[in-house]
Parts: C-alpha cells; structure tokens; sequence
C-alpha cells in the first residue's frame, strides 16, 4: 500500500491541477471557503497545508481581487436613480459640456446660411479623486487557523468602495444641518404629504433652465430615510389618493387617481440619517429630477479604466538566507503582519440643483 506524503497531496489538490488559471483561482477560492468555513476537519487541514505553499496564496490574493469586485457590483448604490454618471480621463477638473435640454430650428431662406446652436461648456465642474483602505491580518491569525477575517476583507473592501461613492453623493445634498442651503435655492419646511409633494413638483415645473426651457420633471426622484420609507411608498404607489382639491375659494379632500403614478419613483436611503445629524435627520425628504433627464442634479464621475476597486498586497517579506522568494502571505519582515489595500476613485459634484427640491419635513 503506498502512503501519500503531504508534498503529495498538495500535488493532486485542483488548484494545481486546474486547466487553466481561471479555474485554479476558482479552485483556490473554494479551497478556502470551505476551511474558512470549517466544514470539516480535513478542510481545516487542507488549508493550513495550502497556505504553506508558493502558489495557492498568489491565486488565493487573485480570487480575493474577484470577491472585492464582485461585493463592489452587489453594494447598493443609493444615489443611482438621480445621479448622472460620467467618467474623466485623468484627475484634471472637467467642465461639462451643455449636452442637456432641446433646440429648435430656426428659419433657413432660400440661398441662406444655416444658423449655428453650439455645445458651450456650462459652469458645472467636476472631478475624480482617490481614496482607499488598508486591511491587514496578522502571521499568527494565519497560523492558527482563525480564517475568519481573511474572508471578510474582500467583502469590506468591495463594500467600501460603494459606500465611499455613496457619501460623497449624498454630502452634495445634505449635512450635519440637514439639506444643504447652499445646493438647494431654498430649504421648505412642509412634511411629506400627497399636497405637498404635488406642490413641489408643480413649482419645479414652472422654474427655466439655463437655456431658458422648462425644466425636465418627466421623471422625479422622492428620496427618503428609512423613517419615511413606508409614508413614501404609501404615497406614490396606491391607486387612488384623497387629495386637497381647490375649487375656486372653497379647498374639499376628494379621491382622485394617483397623479404621481409613473412619474415619481422612491428611493430610500440610510446616508441621509448618516450625514444629517439635525432634527430633521428623520423627517427631511427630496424631490430630485432623474439620471436621464436633461437636468440632473447631482454628478457621480469614475476615473476611465479605474471603475472597479483596486487591490494590492504589501510584499516586504525579505528573503531567506539562502536565497529564494517568500510568500508575502507569510508576513511582513518588520512585522510579521499581511496588508491588502483597496484603491477607488470617485467624484460628486453640483449639476443642475434648481431642478431639485427640499424639505425638512415636519
């Protein structure tokens, strides 16, 4: 009977045998996640044995990269249904050009020029700049087998990088005070009510663009915190709402079809009570002009060929005194101690705010 050494084993696992270096990551990835897991003693071992290895941490470091992108597409991007994207070749401020709103034609006589409508750029300005994360274990945590936080980092640093977007949206909008009076014309102070939701659109309908068009209230935005989620869906998505009609001097409640139907969407989100620490953090809501429309409020720009989360592993691990590279999963020379890092670039900014309305509720 023949007895397979350790050196052995390792040679069969399916990281190693894998086709391709895809699949070995794959493999790699599942390796782990089942010792991670502890599905079983012999999974335990598995691990601890593969991580000894030259070449199961590289793809190990591989397949975190591919987690940390993978939690980055998953993360909820609050700020989505009302910010427009766009992306910056570099980390210069870049002015926006007036792709926005309508022209018409003017009159051509016969044998006469053709009257030019430029592209002008408008004063809005944005710009992308880098953030990140480091996120370290140490030797010994390896070495006993806790894997727990290993797991977690990917996770962390994909989540990060959406929640880092989401802040600098929302801290366009709102700050400690409440909504901001320097991005909104004025701040109201009425609460969330089928009349004054209809009132706020109604005075953005009647305010003009830059160009002198109306603005695009085809599709709204109502944007709340968690407290005035149910309040919000109950408003925009019954049937029939009993509203406050006016009639002449007389003012009747009277049930009318729901005029808000297809034309405002919820959105709710928790960075509104994050940043907003006044008493209003629980009331406060905001009626902003969708992504597409020819006036959107607020810019979330990425940096071109940077979109996803960035993720490096320090290597300061020395070397042996005989020669030979070491694993950087083996630690630092220093320390002992294994660093990853995330890097994401992200920028918001102002866009066309006069198409946007807020109030702190009631």
């Amino acid at each position: 009977m023949t007895t397979l050494n350790t050196a052995d084993i390792l040679a069969q696992e399916s990281f190693r045998t894998a086709p391709s270096l895809k699949a070995k990551i794959i493999e790699a990835s599942r390796l782990f996640n089942d010792g991670a897991a502890a599905k079983s003693n012999h999974a335990v071992y598995r691990l601890k044995e593969a991580m000894t290895t030259s070449d199961f941490p590289h793809l190990l470091s591989k397949a975190f990269e591919v987690e940390a992108m993978q939690a980055q597409k998953d993360a909820v991007r609050e700020y989505e249904p009302f910010a427009a994207r766009k992306t910056v070749p570099d980390f210069r401020p870049k002015k926006l050009r007036d792709l926005f709103g309508q022209t018409d034609f003017d009159p051509v006589a016969e044998g006469e020029e053709y009257k030019g409508d430029a592209l002008a750029e408008t004063e809005i300005e944005y710009k992308v700049s880098k953030y990140g994360r480091a996120f370290g274990y140490t030797w010994e945590l390896a070495i006993s087998g806790d894997f727990t936080e290993m797991a977690d980092f990917p996770r962390r640093l994909g989540n990060g990088a959406v929640e880092t977007e989401n802040r600098l949206v929302f801290e366009q909008l709102v700050g400690a005070n409440g909504p901001k009076s320097d991005f909104f014309d004025s701040v109201d102070t009425k609460p969330l009510t089928p009349e004054s939701l209809d009132a706020a659109i109604n005075g953005l309908a009647l305010k003009e663009d830059h160009r002198g068009d109306l603005v695009d209230t085809s599709k709204m935005i109502l944007v709340v915190p968690p407290t005035l989620a149910v309040q919000a869906r109950r408003i925009v998505g019954a049937a029939e709402l009993e509203m406050e009609v006016t009639d002449g001097s007389r003012k009747t409640k009277t049930r009318i079809q729901n005029p808000f139907s297809g034309l405002v969407e919820v959105s709710v989100s928790r960075w509104l009570t994050k940043v907003n620490k006044d008493d209003s953090r629980a009331t406060a809501w905001f009626l902003l002009p969708g992504r597409d429309t020819s006036n959107p409020s607020v810019i979330a720009a990425g940096l071109q060929g940077h979109e996803a989360v960035d993720i490096r592993v320090k290597r300061d691990q020395g070397e042996r005194p005989g020669g030979g590279l070491i694993p950087a999963e083996e630690g630092s020379f220093k320390d002992d101690t294994v660093w990853f890092r995330g890097r994401h670039v992200f920028g918001a900014a102002k866009a066309f705010a006069y198409a946007a309305y807020a109030s702190k509720g009631a």
